[in-house]
């Protein structure tokens, strides 16, 4: 299961984050991360992209990112 495949509102734990470089640092440096919880707050219109919130930050991601983000709840 992925961040993207969460349900408005559904919060599960970050358990890999399949990309590497600068995006992988760039998550990371924002706290999304191994371990971490993250939660779905909404999608946008055509569900292009996703807001989530994990370690105390909002982020939207899009859609390609989310589905490389795996998570268990």
């Amino acid at each position: 299961m992925t961040v993207f495949d969460l349900k408005r509102g559904q919060s599960a734990k970050i358990t890999a984050i399949n990309l590497s470089g600068g995006v992988k640092a760039r998550l990371t440096a924002l706290g999304i991360k191994s371990g971490e919880r993250v939660e779905a707050l909404g999608f946008s219109l055509l569900k292009s992209s996703v807001l989530i919130s994990c370690a105390a930050v909002r982020v939207g991601i899009r859609k390609s990112l989310a589905e490389k983000i795996e998570v268990t709840i």
